[in-house]
């Protein structure tokens, strides 16, 4: 049986440009966290690894990579997600964005080079990000308990339910042998993390308390996209 491999990935859903008026909002917004102590020390462990590892490979790919190579990477990457968000809209009912999503990874994928170019967006077909935390969500299910993973960042129990779930779905899991997916995986992230990278430093530097920042904003985002 392939392993299932976890998606390295520290998540950016910050729309606030003044990170302490919205620490102040967000502050107040109840959510259960009995883990507190345990997750204020993963996520400074993150920290410490985004600094002294994950920042400067960061850099550096910003830095050599064009950024036209960058879009087209990302596009590329972006596409892979599209078996798992047309499974969700499905299993929520929503036909409409499954038929949008299927036909930007048709058109993507042939048109577009394997994805590479977003030809769908251009012919106005648009997707809507979801997996099976989104899908659990949308069926009833809470979030249960915040929870920050090792290297993979904030989360809840019911997402990561829902981690094993989204691993199946993805075709680079089925790459062998295995090491190819685990390249695939990184580079994946590298490109998804690089162009969010001032947005992370900001969180960083600029935040009172980057724990309940990040905390806060990742419950906020998930509520508005199961709300959709």
């Amino acid at each position: 049986m392939k392993k299932l491999f976890l998606i390295l990935i520290f998540i950016c859903n910050c729309y606030a440009l003044d990170l302490e008026s919205f620490e102040e909002e967000y502050q107040q917004q109840p959510i259960n966290d009995p883990l507190e102590k345990y997750n204020r020390f993963i996520n400074q462990m993150n920290w410490g690894f985004y600094d002294y590892i994950f920042s400067p490979i960061l850099e550096g790919y910003n830095c050599i990579m064009p950024l036209g190579f960058r879009i087209g990477i990302e596009n590329f990457f972006e596409n892979l997600r599209s078996p798992l968000r047309f499974l969700g809209h499905i299993l929520v009912l929503q036909t409409q964005d499954a038929v949008n999503e299927f036909g930007r990874f048709s058109l993507n994928s042939t048109m577009g080079i394997l994805g590479i170019f977003d030809i769908a967006s251009t012919n106005k077909l648009y997707s809507k990000d979801i997996d099976f935390g989104i899908v659990f969500g949308k069926w009833g299910m809470n979030e249960g308990f915040s929870l920050v993973l090792p290297l993979l960042g904030q989360s809840n129990l019911r997402d990561t339910l829902g981690l094993p779930l989204n691993s199946l779905i993805s075709p680079t899991t089925y790459i062998d042998p295995s090491s190819y997916a685990v390249g695939v995986y990184i580079g994946q992230n590298i490109s998804y993390a690089a162009k969010h990278k001032d947005a992370l430093d900001s969180i960083r530097k600029d935040s009172l308390d980057n724990y309940i920042l990040m905390r806060q904003s990742y419950q906020a985002y998930r509520d508005k996209l199961i709300k959709e």
